[in-house]
């Protein structure tokens, strides 16, 4: 897998991250795309706006489309020969090349992936495939804009008439309630009731008896340090059906066995 890739996919850098380099006063940006992909450039010349770079007409109904770069050597090299007619320079794309958001050089960015040492699975798609899909979005927010363009155009022509197609609206991200779902708390009465049982059933008496020594006050102090969520499971044939209680039987099994 791909560097970039690799960090997307350990959540260290994010799509549409803006990456940025300067090159002689001229400054140039890009976004990350799936797959690692760089595209959406700009162009910023010494003294001048930004600008648009690398945005070429494609074949399907002459959209415009935002080209694409695998890598970040592939990306820094094409804007400076292309762009600038440089094309004896070595340039270190890793070290000079910085995420904005985090405004650390790409190399530093690896660096700690790379201790992080994340055991996350690559993708298997092809950067083909990434490449069209990058196309078909750009495709799909210049329609957006002409329709958006057409709408105000008929509202503003002919005010008093319905539209004689129905808008399209595109579809919204869904925003999770939090109130719907939320994490199971180990230091809950539930929580609390889960483990003791638990433990009556496989820890050793000396391990349930300086539980109930110590008190309820030290086993919530036990739980906060626990890093990992326990699961319900159903209950297996021969074990008792405990992960279904409510939560008055948790606080009276927890009174008792602290007591």
């Amino acid at each position: 897998m791909r560097r970039i890739q690799q960090l997307l996919a350990a959540r260290i850098v994010y799509v549409d991250d803006i990456l940025y380099f300067s090159f002689k006063k001229h400054t140039f940006t890009g976004k990350i795309a799936q797959g690692g992909l760089i595209w959406r450039c700009t162009w910023q010349k010494p003294g001048q706006s930004s600008e648009l770079a690398f945005h070429v007409v494609g074949t399907v109904q002459n959209q415009p489309h935002a080209r694409t770069f695998e890598s970040l050597t592939d990306w820094t090299e094409t804007c400076i020969q292309e762009l600038l007619d440089e094309y004896h320079t070595r340039y270190s794309s890793w070290k000079r090349v910085r995420h904005q958001r985090t405004d650390q050089p790409m190399e530093i960015i690896y660096k700690h992936y790379q201790r992080q040492n994340p055991k996350i699975p690559g993708s298997t798609k092809p950067i083909l495939l990434y490449e069209q899909i990058a196309g078909q979005k750009n495709m799909i927010e210049q329609l957006q804009i002409k329709l958006r363009n057409w709408v105000e155009w008929f509202q503003t022509n002919h005010p008093d008439t319905p539209l004689p197609v129905d808008p399209v609206v595109p579809e919204e991200k869904q925003q999770i309630e939090t109130d719907s779902v939320q994490p199971f708390v180990l230091t809950s009465n539930t929580g609390q009731y889960m483990v003791l049982h638990r433990l009556n059933e496989i820890a050793p008496d000396e391990c349930v008896s300086w539980l109930k020594k110590n008190g309820p006050h030290t086993f919530q102090k036990i739980l906060e340090n626990v890093k990992q969520t326990p699961v319900f499971e159903p209950a297996t044939e021969g074990s008792n059906n405990w992960h279904n209680v409510d939560s008055a039987t948790s606080k009276r099994f927890i009174h008792e066995f602290f007591t």
